[in-house]
This record gives structure tokens, sequence and C-alpha cells, in this order.
């Protein structure tokens, strides 16, 4: 029986997560631009060769996270797990079955998989802002597993993150640490590399993997930048070095 656990980087927030034989797309997102932004650099795998998903995570309806046009490579039988009051800002666009969580409760799959819902601090909408607002994180846990997955979506740094550490043991933890200049506007909304590692150590995870960064200019700073402030940041405290795994798109890191 497979105990292990992996995560692909893919770009922006798309990540394939696998727990044992259990597989899961991260807000999918394989199209060459997100509204007028272009994708920096190539996509590292063709999308008409994707495996069949246990379940996709749905963690907001931005636009640069709920990308109408990917999920024509997904199976029509892949659930997908949105936030609460989500389920139609999807269902117009795609057959599959929906599966709406609030915050906290739980969806367990057939082979005994449980993703609970968690919340995090970003507002989101689609085109009006009081609509579709709600995001979700997800943590994941399988019973025969060691250790659980965290995969945050967006989210400013927040006091969610100490109360989802005390949940379960985190192996695994995949954080957003791009899109936070101007800091006057985003800090409510995105973390920076500093916030990201500070959300890290409160969930007590073992590992962590950075998201958000290199693949669309959503802000202020370039697209390398983030990564480039996070591995600064190792530098200077490098008992994290065997932590924190930043990751080049299609690259794997197993816990």
């Amino acid at each position: 029986m497979n105990h292990s656990i992996s995560c692909t980087y893919i770009g922006h927030a798309t990540t394939f997560i696998k727990i044992g034989e259990t597989e899961f797309c991260t807000d999918p997102h394989f199209g060459k631009r997100t509204l007028t932004q272009k994708r920096h650099g190539e996509l590292p795998i063709d999308p008409a060769e994707l495996p069949d998903f246990s379940a996709i995570l749905l963690s907001h309806m931005h636009f640069d996270h709920l990308h109408v046009g990917s999920y024509k490579f997904i199976s029509c039988k892949t659930p997908i797990i949105v936030p609460e009051g989500c389920e139609r800002a999807v269902g117009r666009f795609t057959p599959n079955p929906i599966i709406e969580l609030s915050h906290y409760a739980k969806h367990t799959l057939a082979d005994g998989t449980e993703i609970t819902a968690v919340p995090m601090k970003h507002h989101s909408f689609r085109v009006l802002p009081f609509r579709f607002t709600s995001c979700n994180g997800y943590l994941i846990q399988k019973p025969e597993v060691e250790g659980a997955v965290f995969y945050c979506g967006d989210s400013a740094y927040c006091e969610h993150f100490g109360e989802i550490g005390n949940l379960g043991k985190i192996k695994l933890a995949i954080l957003p640490i791009g899109a936070y200049e101007p800091r006057w506007f985003m800090k409510s909304r995105h973390m920076n590399p500093e916030e990201a590692v500070q959300a890290f150590e409160d969930l007590k995870a073992e590992h962590m993997i950075p998201t958000h960064y290199g693949t669309f200019r959503l802000s202020c700073e370039s697209p390398g930048a983030p990564a480039k402030r996070l591995g600064t940041i190792l530098d200077q405290r490098s008992k994290l070095k065997s932590k924190v795994h930043i990751l080049k798109p299609g690259e794997q890191f197993s816990a």
C-alpha cells in the first residue's frame, strides 16, 4: 500500500497532490493567459494527457484560480469541491458533480480520504463583488497515510493558520508567496514570502511548497521576485532549507 505524499507544481496555484493513491488537482489553470496577463514560460504538461483525479479542489472564484477553459481536459466524472455558495458559478459550464463545503465542513471520498474546508482571509468574486465571495483552503487526510496535506489557495496572513495547525499533523503545506505589492493594498489579500514562512510555522507543518509566483504577473513585483525573496530568507535561516522547497513548473517533491 502506498503511504507517500507528493506534490507537483504546475504553475501559479495549480498543483497535483498525491496522498497514497488518491490524486487531486488544485485550481486547474492550463491556459496561456489569465484576463490580460500572459503565462510566463511554457506549461510543463500536456493537459490532454491528465490523469483521472480523485477530485478537483477549487479555492475561490477569481479568474486566475477558476479558469473555465481548463475543465474541458478534466473527466466529467471527477467531483469538484468548491466553497459554499459557488456551485452556481461552476455548474453553469461543467456537468461534473459539484460539492459545496462551508468552513470546517468535511467530505469523505469512497476510499476514505477526508477533505476539510477551512477559512482563508481573501475576498473573492467573478465580476460583481457581492457574488461568489467565499474562499476555502483544504486540509486533506487519509487514514492509512501519516500526516495531512494543507492547500491554501489564496490568503493574507491571519490567525486561521494557527487554528488549522491544531486540526492535525500537517506533513506538507502548500502556501502562496506572490502578488504582494503594493503592500498597502495587497496586505489584506495576499501574503508576502516572510508572512508565508510565518504561516508555515503557525501550521506546524513539516514541509512547505510555495505557489502563486512566476506564472502570471498580477501585481507590481516581477514574476520571479517572490521566489528570489523566499530564497534570501532561506539563506538567512538555514534550518528552513530542508523544509521549504521552491519548485520549478513540472518539478515534484515527495514528503
